[in-house]
């Protein structure tokens, strides 16, 4: 593992953000125009940034939602993170920052987000400015590879020695077209629906539900 680079996913993986973001954004499209629920939006957002969201929502409904409106919605979900929000494997961080294993951040959301997260949670101290990446850094985001190739890079490491701890479709399919390994983490609040499980389950790849599940399949103890 020493010479490995352990890439986390945030939403979903270091922090149980989903479940919440999810809810408040679902409110926010049915406002504008584009009724969702909560579990609708999980199942088909997840993963994705802003942009790709809007994109997808204007393929099929013909409705344009401004990337502005969108990115309004972040003051709101910040808040509820400041009561709501919880980490998911900060055990696992603690071991690896024990065993100075490299690791990197590669998220969707935007980078105030990311490092809030971090810091609500008290994770914040096991990453750097150099080790937080976002999909604004790049030109597509997830599932294209473009964003874990990014981090890679900068963090001096080649493809097939990453290893990826996701809880989306669109990033386990960022990750395999990357060329890196991925673990599917299934502890977030919102990957408790069964379908959820199902659809992850379905790659084929290592799964982890716990922090003891993930640091068996990362051979980290």
């Amino acid at each position: 593992m020493m010479n490995k680079l352990v890439i986390f996913d945030c939403d979903g993986v270091l922090v149980d953000s989903e479940i919440i973001s999810n809810r408040i954004d679902a409110e926010a499209l049915t406002s504008f125009g584009y009724p969702i629920t909560a579990e609708e939006s999980i199942r088909r957002f997840t993963g994705l940034n802003a942009k790709a969201v809007r994109q997808m929502i204007l393929n099929e409904s013909g409705i344009d939602i401004p990337l502005d409106y969108l990115n309004s919605q972040q003051p709101i979900v910040l808040k509820a993170f400041e009561t709501e929000l919880i980490s998911l494997i900060k055990p696992v961080l603690e071991i690896i920052d024990k065993k100075k294993i490299s690791r990197c951040v590669a998220s969707s959301s935007q980078r105030n987000r990311v490092v809030r997260c971090l810091e609500l949670t008290e994770q914040l101290m096991y990453f750097n400015d150099q080790s937080i990446f976002t999909s604004q850094q790049v030109f597509n985001g997830k599932p294209a590879p473009d964003l874990f190739l990014f981090a890679a890079n900068q963090m001096g490491f080649n493809p097939e020695d990453c290893i990826v701890i996701e809880d989306s479709s669109a990033g386990i399919e960022a990750a395999i077209s990357a060329g890196m390994r991925v673990i599917g983490f299934l502890g977030g609040g919102h990957a408790h629906h069964p379908w959820y499980q199902e659809k992850i389950q379905a790659y084929n790849v290592p799964i982890a539900r716990n922090c003891n599940e993930l640091l068996k399949v990362l051979n980290v103890r």
